[in-house]
């Protein structure tokens, strides 16, 4: 039996009609979405640093002056950086295993449909990264993706073992190529560079910037060769959840929980409390190095699962659909569709060739507007599943994955002249 072939009052899930077939919405895990919804606003939060200004593109604390600005600035890069791609990664090593075990419930082909479904990941990831915003992350997703196929049949001891080998080589990579490389010429940004940021992103057209992310992309190429291992450590851990039986069994899994919190917590106050000192104290060199690097490998992963264990004890004693974090569970069901959206409406609110805000407003100020934001994005994702079964962009991903349009209102999913073997993943 698949592990999500399971009734929903005992394990929070239900056995689909139909395993080939795209999950609906009574069959989905409520409890995964509200986890993507808010890994979405985490998202959100931290792109907002690099979306509004050159927060992100500077030393902590070199573009924040006022006290309240420097106090969110900080509160979002210890509690926030890295945190949350982490937990989508895992979320989308799970949804890989899932998919792959329905797939081998009914005898069907398997590599073939997820490197399809990839491959329009990566045209989306393209188009984003190029047209709309440099800080595109699903042509890394698919990338990884690709390589995740090697592991569609090892077992979760096997997972477990892969990902900590792959987290650790990434570590001490990263620390090497990015952190030890810098040390000794390392120079504070002065604020004529801050200023020629500000002016450049608040004035250019957009065929300007565009151009110019070809060459920034090129530069970046060894890092995003170097982001494959560490994706791959991430996906693995979600595959892991699946075939040791702990997401079949998630609402009876405390005891794992809390273990998990003894170790992650301690881990994620020394590594993030380090970055802070850093930063508090004015020791740039070591904040935008090492220092940067151990608390975004380290500690984001610390406390991503932090997250994820506290959101999973809170939900697991609520049935679905009462607990005052569902508002969350149809942003995570159209979270493709709300990240690009993210995006789109950002740089038409700060860029040139939009209303031209860029580097005119402090984090503070900024962290408002991501949270006036993100509950527009509650409501309108909720108003968008009462009549429609997917996202706008999960629908197209799904079309072009399958080679078919697919139909249904809301609460119901029917497909259009459907392939023989077609598996899909709840994401």
């Amino acid at each position: 039996m698949s592990p999500e072939a399971l009734v929903d009052k005992d394990g929070g899930m239900s056995a689909p009609d139909s395993l080939s077939a795209p999950i609906v919405p009574q069959k989905r895990i409520e409890a995964l979405d509200i986890v993507r919804g808010f890994a979405l606003f985490g998202v959100l939060m931290l792109n907002m640093l690099d979306f509004s200004g050159p927060t992100a593109v500077f030393e902590p604390w070199a573009v924040s002056t006022a006290w309240w600005d420097r106090a969110v600035e900080l509160g979002i890069r210890v509690f926030g950086e890295a945190a949350f791609y982490t937990t989508f990664s895992f979320l989308f090593g799970l949804g890989f295993a899932l998919q792959f075990q329905r797939a081998l419930d009914r005898g069907e082909r398997f590599g073939i449909r997820f490197a399809t479904r990839l491959g329009v990941l990566a045209v989306f990831g393209l188009i984003h990264g190029f047209l709309i915003w440099d800080g595109d992350i699903l042509l890394q997703y698919s990338v990884a993706g690709f390589f995740l196929l090697l592991f569609s049949k090892v077992s979760p001891t096997a997972a477990i073992r892969w990902a900590i080998g792959f987290a650790a080589f990434t570590v001490v990579a990263m620390t090497a190529l990015l952190g030890l490389a810098m040390i000794g010429d390392f120079e504070s940004s002065t604020q004529a560079e801050i200023g020629d940021e500000i002016a450049y992103f608040s004035t250019s057209g957009f065929s300007t910037i565009a151009s110019d992310r070809l060459g920034d992309w090129i530069e970046s190429v060894a890092f995003l060769v170097l982001g494959i291992p560490w994706f791959l450590s991430l996906f693995l851990v979600g595959l892991w959840a699946v075939r040791s039986g702990k997401l079949a069994n998630w609402r009876n899994e405390q005891d794992f929980y809390r273990s998990v919190l003894r170790i992650a917590v301690p881990i994620a106050v020394v590594a993030k409390g380090g970055l802070a000192l850093a930063i508090v104290t004015g020791a740039a060199e070591f904040a935008s190095t090492i220092g940067i690097v151990l608390a975004i490998l380290i500690g984001g992963p610390a406390v991503g699962a932090t997250y994820v264990c506290l959101l999973l004890l809170a939900l697991r004693r609520v049935p679905d659909g009462s607990h005052p974090l569902r508002h969350l569970a149809p942003v995570g069901r159209m979270a493709l569709t709300n990240y690009l959206l993210q995006s789109v409406v950002a740089v038409l609110v700060f860029y040139g060739y939009g209303l031209g805000l860029y580097g005119q407003f402090g984090v503070a100020a900024t962290f408002g507007f991501t949270i006036v934001f993100f509950a527009a994005q509650i409501v309108l994702s909720r108003l968008w599943l009462q009549r429609f079964s997917f996202g706008p962009m999960e629908w197209l991903w799904r079309t072009l994955t399958y080679r078919g349009p697919l139909l249904g209102g809301a609460g119901q999913v029917q497909a259009a002249a459907p392939p023989a073997n077609r598996s899909e993943l709840p994401n």
